[in-house]
């Protein structure tokens, strides 16, 4: 039976080369570092099957001693919790035996003739600093080289936190103030989720980092509906703030609009949680402002990456052919205001701000809940019955409202999606899937209404030509209509359907 694993609590912080100078200069106050330089062969099987399972196998250099490590991790994470198990080698060469009793044999003993390759390297040096502080022992290490992958290569340039003793949240304490330290400007040090096995895998495979999709069921998960509310928020923030994480650094790398559009999402369902339960769990007021600046940045982009790559096309099919010459002239500058757009929301993204905000929603979230309070059961009937009251009042005679009462529908019906989400695990699941398959129906006509909007406003700005303008105007007063009627009729659906969370809406058995 595989022995349980002894667990490694670490943060991983990105460094800009710019930064490294100013970064080791703060370290340095700590007292005189250790340095070392370490050679790690990574290795898998040929088709990958330590990978696909969450394994990284490697043999590691240190002066003149050889030691094999095996780390597992269930998902990339910014402050990860990885079972690791080590052994001392005579020479550099790996001891399957060593492994008999670690969750990777029953994988091994299903394929008893499969072996190891050498997958990739590493070369780095390594000075690290012990800090004691607020009942916490922490190594920190500089790392600094690459990684090397046949004729790929990537750079290593990290600042790596283990928690030797005391409580996780001290981690991204400890590398907050070491950004803030010196009473200069912060350094940007962003938290970072992927380990050097990780992204030594991709290198390998000459793949690229993929968009991390902020589902309910990835950032809710293990909720139970007996946990008290700040706990079960604390977890929420925490994951939804991995996946923003790693979908920040996807965009300041690719240009893949997901990027920005997988963070929001994150954004948005940490923000509906926060608000949800606002009267129950404190917050930081500094940190919440922060969130809300994260918001606009990334919806500006995100608001541009919609209007060219959905809107645009679509609404130049409808327009009489000859506008044909000047919707292209149109799309062009468009494009050049996407470029702007993401831009400044890279920028944001590698600012200071962004990373110290990040770090403090992993402390935040990482710190040990009071204890006590109200717990997801209690909460739901209520918390949710308040969201839906407030849609149907602020929606009444819909396709009369302004389209400013309009939007603060679309906001509301969201706000009532994502506290369904939240508060799912206390609710009878088949009524729950019912009325938020209505429910989100019901969004997908106000979100056509709010991107017309928003394409229409965008393109007033850049349109000059008379025709061209009421073209716009009549299309986007035409969408607003049709769209309209169909919101109506989505309403009435809905408030057909009975609501999941009064006793009795359904069968199928609460979870």
């Amino acid at each position: 039976m595989p022995t349980a694993a002894p667990i490694e609590v670490e943060l991983k912080l990105a460094v800009a080369a710019r930064d490294l100078p100013r970064l080791r200069r703060r370290l340095e106050r700590l007292g005189p570092a250790r340095r070392v330089r370490l050679e790690t062969i990574y290795y898998d099987t040929h088709d990958g099957l330590l990978a696909a399972h969450g394994f990284a196998l490697r043999l590691r250099r240190v002066g003149e001693r050889w030691i094999q490590t095996l780390k597992s991790e269930t998902e990339a994470a910014a402050l990860a919790r990885r079972g690791e198990w080590e052994w001392p080698l005579r020479r550099p060469r790996l001891d399957r035996a060593c492994l008999a009793d670690t969750p990777l044999a029953p994988l091994l003993a299903r394929r008893p003739r499969v072996s190891f390759a050498e997958l990739f390297r590493t070369r780095f040096a390594r000075d690290t600093w012990i800090v004691e502080e607020d009942g916490a022992c922490i190594e920190l290490a500089l790392d600094q080289g690459e990684i090397r992958a046949g004729e790929r290569s990537e750079a290593i340039r990290e600042l790596e936190l283990e928690l030797e003793s005391g409580a996780a949240e001290a981690l991204p304490a400890l590398a907050l103030r070491i950004a803030r330290a010196g009473g200069g400007r912060p350094l940007a040090l962003l938290p970072y989720g992927d380990s050097k096995a990780r992204r030594g895998q991709r290198l390998a495979a000459g793949a690229a980092p993929q968009p991390v999709k902020a589902q309910a069921q990835r950032l809710l998960r293990d909720l139970r509906a007996d946990d008290a509310a700040e706990a079960a928020l604390k977890r929420a923030v925490g994951r939804a703030t991995e996946v923003l994480l790693a979908n920040a650094h996807g965009a300041l790398a690719y240009d893949d609009p997901e990027f920005v559009h997988q963070a929001r999402v994150a954004l948005r369902r940490m923000r509906s949680a926060l608000r949800l339960l606002r009267r129950q769990v404190e917050f930081p007021a500094r940190l919440a402002a922060d969130l809300r600046w994260i918001a606009r940045a990334l919806g500006a982009a995100r608001d541009c990456d919609v209007l060219v790559g959905q809107m645009l096309p679509a609404i130049a099919a409808s327009f009489d052919p000859g506008l044909g010459p000047a919707c292209e002239r149109l799309l062009a500058q468009a494009q050049r205001r996407r470029g702007r757009a993401r831009d400044e929301a890279r920028a944001a993204l590698a600012s200071p701000r962004f990373a110290g905000a990040t770090l403090a929603l992993l402390a935040w979230s990482a710190a040990r809940p009071r204890g006590g309070g109200p717990t997801l059961q209690t909460l739901a009937a209520k918390l949710l019955q308040r969201q839906h009251a407030r849609l149907f009042e602020a929606a009444h005679a819909f396709a009369e409202l302004s389209a400013e009462k309009q939007h603060r529908v679309r906001i509301l019906a969201k706000r009532l999606r994502y506290a369904l989400d939240f508060f799912a695990i206390a609710l009878p699941e088949r009524a729950t899937a019912a009325y938020a398959k209505r429910l989100a129906a019901l969004q997908d006509e106000l979100g056509a209404i709010n991107d017309a909007a928003v394409a229409r406003a965008h393109l007033r700005t850049l349109v000059r030509a008379r025709a061209l303008r009421e073209a716009l105007d009549a299309w986007a007063a035409r969408t607003r209509r049709d769209r309209a009627i169909a919101v109506e009729r989505r309403l009435a659906r809905l408030r057909e359907r009975p609501v999941p969370w009064r006793r009795g809406a359904g069968s199928g058995g609460g979870r």
